[in-house]
């Protein structure tokens, strides 16, 4: 009979939770500082405290709006972390701190639980590694939900009492300004710049050249959270009324209703102008030639067309052979043909095509895109930027910064056990932690200015121009040619439709009637 020995496993040694934690701090700068040290020894001694934990980092943004998870760079960092395995479980001192939107509360918890992570809620007891109390944290995420919308609707409330008083200028300073006490003061490195481009724009430079010798001077002229010019930028500054001294305010405003997003204000609720609110450092007659020579650009760009040039030369190109069409004239009027058809009918078979036809179908597209914008613009351009968020933390360079900025938070763990140990005094602490969050901060900066225009940003930028122009449209009845060159790229045509690509790449197809 086989004898049978019994070869008991070896016990593994229990491995530790990699504990993160996670929290929004002061957004005064002083008192940021002292903060982040401060939840740093006391999310360090708590896990600390456990057998089973370790420590595997302190993540914090300042108090920007929590309303939406993009806008914080840090939380974006816990989560490339978490999706990496470098974390198993996660503190955050209440739902209100983590989101304050329930649709990204529970999405973000999901995706988390997804990948074997669990967050802690501490104030309200809730573990998401028991998802039973999952309806529990919807009923709180609304709640939080609740909060952010009183409050935005509190500041609101204060900000427009103040632009009926007079008081209130603004919440950010435009290029050649920064903000003192509340007030608007010139900006010495920056009103060059300002006074560049209104001169420029008046000596005959278009706003494209403008730009473009602005980004090959960028060490001398680009602003810190300005990485590259755009014709955009140069006309929002151009037509800035800040630059005379006066402000006109609430420009945009916020719905009371989640996602909270600014939109332009088109007459839906008051504005607010205000003379002389601050020092000029345009002069009034420089800014109305430039405000009245935008005009007669305009007019003479859209009344005008090139001479011998239509809105459909260089556009349309063949389906079949890829050829492009050109334009003839005939009693019922303009065709356009494939060249290689034209040239001879074996070479392809694609038929002429009426002018007028891909006129209609143009205006039959137009009108559809302008009744589902939201469904199909801004669905695109939301997927976009959440495109451009991943994609981010795949570059080299910038897992390099984050990788630094872990290192400078390890140390700053290290310093709180040294403090906890009666190590080093308290004073030694903060001056080391706070030397540390400055140099997390200046890393932080090099990830933004990393992030420089790439082909998503480009399509993020022109996807924006093409809701601007919407935003502002009505229905079309009659094919108008400045908004068809400024929203096609190219057409394909097909013998049954016409494939039109927009400015941002995106492809709209329509049927031929």
């Amino acid at each position: 009979m086989p004898q049978v020995r019994v070869i008991q496993p070896i016990s593994e040694q229990a491995k530790k939770l990699r504990v993160a934690a996670y929290a929004r701090v002061s957004s005064d700068s002083a008192d940021q500082l002292n903060s982040f040290a401060t939840q740093v020894a006391y999310y360090t001694d708590f896990i600390q405290s456990k057998d089973e934990w370790e420590f595997a980092g302190l993540y914090a943004d300042e108090a920007v709006s929590g309303t939406t998870a993009e806008k914080r760079d840090d939380f974006q960092r816990l989560l490339a972390d978490c999706r990496t395995g470098k974390i198993d479980r996660i503190l955050v001192k209440s739902i209100s701190r983590f989101a304050r939107n329930t649709l990204d509360c529970l999405q973000t918890v999901r995706e988390l639980k997804q990948l074997g992570v669990a967050v802690e809620f501490e104030k309200e007891g809730i573990d998401t590694g028991n998802m039973g109390s999952e309806m529990l944290l919807s009923i709180l995420g609304s709640a939080a939900q609740e909060e952010s919308l009183s409050i935005s609707k509190n500041l609101k409330w204060s900000y427009r009492r103040r632009m009926k008083s007079g008081d209130f200028i603004t919440c950010n300073a435009p290029l050649g300004y920064f903000l003192k006490d509340g007030a608007l003061v010139p900006d010495p490195q920056e009103v060059p710049i300002v006074q560049y481009i209104f001169s420029s724009y008046l000596a005959g430079h278009s706003m494209d050249e403008i730009a473009t010798f602005l980004n090959d001077q960028e060490a001398k002229y680009s602003r810190k959270e300005m990485t590259r010019w755009y014709r955009t930028s140069i006309r929002y500054i151009l037509s800035n009324e800040k630059y005379i001294g006066d402000s006109l305010l609430q420009k945009t405003f916020t719905p009371n209703e989640l996602p909270l997003v600014n939109i332009r204000n088109r007459g839906q609720l008051s504005q607010f102008y205000v003379k002389d609110s601050h020092p000029a450092i345009i002069p009034l007659e420089m800014f109305e030639a430039v405000q009245r020579l935008m005009k007669r650009r305009a007019a003479t760009h859209t009344a005008k067309p090139k001479p011998g040039g239509f809105p459909l030369s260089h556009m349309m190109k063949c389906g079949f052979c890829g050829s492009t069409f050109q334009r003839h004239l005939k009693k019922e009027g303009a065709r356009w043909c494939c060249y290689q058809h034209r040239k001879d009918k074996s070479l392809c078979v694609m038929e002429v095509v009426a002018e007028s036809e891909v006129y209609q179908t143009f205006l039959l597209m137009y009108n559809k895109l302008l009744d589902n914008k939201n469904l199909i613009l801004r669905v695109m351009l939301a997927q976009l930027i959440e495109l451009q968020s991943k994609t981010t933390f795949a570059r080299p360079e910038i897992v390099d910064l984050n990788q630094k900025i872990s290192d400078l938070a390890r140390q700053n763990h290290s310093l709180s056990r040294l403090q906890a140990k009666g190590c080093i005094d308290s004073a030694i602490f903060i001056e080391r932690s706070n030397r540390n969050n400055k140099l997390i901060e200046e890393l932080r900066f090099e990830l933004r200015q990393l992030q420089e225009p790439d082909r998503v940003s480009e399509t993020i930028d022109q996807t924006n121009l093409l809701l601007d122009l919407l935003d502002d449209a009505q229905p079309m009845l009659e094919f108008e040619p400045s908004i068809f060159k400024s929203m096609i790229k190219e057409i394909t045509v097909y013998p049954e439709k016409f494939s039109f690509v927009l400015s941002n790449g995106l492809v709209l197809c329509e049927m031929r009637r």
